[in-house]
């Protein structure tokens, strides 16, 4: 179910009702099968994968049919596909890793009841629609949209070797979008979500309208807000902010598919063991955490989508390498997945980050923390530092066609200066780095952590995903300007309000 609603007018909601079907089929032996990697295939390695309706009235004949048709025609793309992986690995040489393609798992029973949608979609309607109505004395806003979704999903998993799995979820959210336009072309917007399991976790009606008037009030600022020079400069991570960071520098780097894969840059595959982050900082992942900080987690789930149930992983023990995140394709330091696989339907499932946890053995308290970065500004003679306060998102380059890079895009960037004046608030500029050099900076971190709930996509499609951390001191960043549209804000002026 979902509603929308602009400048205080909303959609009638939406109740929509699928029931959507993967099939997955190994062709060949667990040491080669036909996902084995095709060697300068391309763009055009692509597994077919197919994702199929399923009839909501349950007809059993039906559905047998269905799944027969997509069992048939999986089995005859899979056995042409391992052909060619035969003849490719004959006239290429030996891989770096030479792991099997599939190991085995154990059988996994767990039959909930199937997850019902209860959810009051004529309090919802009002609420949205009363919360969008503040925007609409806000001339400057451009676009405008608070909107509440509501999910009620139940997974059906059945295997040949014997697991059977009904697993119920539900998901609730709420988000407020808001857009304008900067005098010097740049579109600026202002992006708030809540997210819970339950109708009862979402914000009540004065909340939810404090909300959205503090991302107005937010949006105006950043509209006017002064366009950051290209820097490199001392400057604090905020929780959500580091957390989003780790995800896409750290996260996608220690995915087991990327350590077999020889196409990929391999940053940290021969590095178990050894230090990749200060002494002070552990990372695991953990999906089977529901809850962190009293926030709901994202990236929670009991069994991944290859019907392992989920571990927890130390991925970095007080700055070592320490295992990376597998699927049921072995890589050559792990023979065994530790419940990582995951895909959005109609993708082939790889190793996949699920809750992400930063910890800090060694940490301050905030203030002393800014402190510190303003005695960093002092010593490296600069006139100011940055405090990055949220990140949107960002995406990082790992293969080896490109350099090993990544950048993310703040929301919010704030100037502490080295002569006292005021903090002022920036805009306009992308953090951008390597890993290595940039974790190599990492000099402290705070007693305080803060989630980040979201999405994330990548070859197996879109998951959802969380990621946590402390507040980080890193002593030198770069930022390079942002990518900027060269529109004049709107010629004409918006239309008054109704009398």
């Amino acid at each position: 179910m979902s509603i929308g609603a602009a400048h205080g007018a909303s959609l009638q909601p939406r109740w929509v009702h699928n029931i959507w079907a993967d099939f997955d089929i190994r062709v060949g032996t667990p040491t080669l099968d036909q996902s084995h990697k095709i060697r300068d295939a391309g763009w055009f390695d692509d597994i077919e994968k197919q994702q199929f309706s399923l009839p909501i009235t349950g007809d059993e004949r039906a559905v047998r049919l269905a799944v027969w048709r997509v069992a048939d025609a999986s089995y005859r793309s899979a056995s042409k596909r391992l052909m060619r992986v035969k003849a490719n690995m004959s006239v290429k040489v030996r891989p770096s890793d030479t792991s099997a393609d599939f190991s085995a798992a154990p059988i996994e029973i767990q039959l909930d009841p199937p997850a019902q949608l209860v959810v009051d979609a004529s309090l919802w309607r009002d609420r949205i629609r009363e919360a969008s109505a503040i925007l609409a004395g806000f001339d400057y806003i451009e676009d405008a949209n608070v909107a509440m979704a509501a999910k009620a999903q139940t997974r059906f998993m059945v295997t040949t070797e014997g697991t059977r799995l009904v697993l119920p979820q539900h998901a609730f959210q709420i988000t407020i979008f808001l857009k304008t336009t900067a005098a010097d072309g740049m579109t600026v917007s202002v992006y708030k979500s809540f997210e819970g399991r339950t109708e009862a976790a979402m914000p009540d009606g004065p909340s939810l309208n404090a909300a959205v008037l503090a991302a107005a009030q937010r949006l105006k600022a950043l509209q006017q807000a002064t366009v950051i020079e290209p820097s490199t400069v001392p400057a604090i991570l905020r929780g959500r902010a580091a957390a989003v960071f780790f995800h896409e520098v750290l996260g996608h780097r220690i995915e087991g598919h990327r350590q077999k894969d020889d196409d990929e840059g391999q940053t940290f595959t021969e590095m178990v063991g050894q230090p990749i982050l200060p002494s002070f900082l552990s990372v695991t992942d953990d999906p089977t955490l529901k809850t962190l900080e009293d926030v709901a987690l994202n990236g929670h789930y009991t069994h991944d989508d290859e019907g392992v149930a989920a571990q927890r992983v130390e991925v970095v023990k007080n700055g070592r390498l320490t295992h990376f995140l597998t699927s049921r394709t072995p890589i050559r330091s792990s023979a065994r997945s530790n419940g990582h696989g995951r895909r959005q339907g109609g993708y082939t499932v790889v190793s996949r980050q699920g809750n992400l946890i930063v910890s800090a053995a060694e940490t301050v308290p905030y203030p002393v923390l800014r402190a510190k970065l303003l005695a960093e500004v002092r010593r490296q003679g600069k006139a100011y530092g940055f405090i990055f306060e949220d990140i949107s998102g960002g995406f990082t380059f790992t293969g080896r066609v490109s350099p090993n890079a990544f950048s993310v895009q703040p929301i919010g960037i704030v100037a502490v200066w080295a002569d006292g004046r005021p903090d002022q608030l920036m805009r306009g500029a992308d953090l951008i780095g390597t890993p290595l050099t940039t974790f190599q900076n990492i000099l402290a971190a705070s007693d305080q952590t803060q989630v980040f709930n979201g999405s994330c996509g990548a070859e197996s499609g879109w998951v959802k995903v969380s990621a946590a951390s402390p507040d980080l001191l890193i002593s030198q960043v770069e930022v390079q300007l942002s990518e900027k549209a060269h529109d004049r804000p709107p010629l004409l002026p918006p239309p008054p309000a109704s009398p």
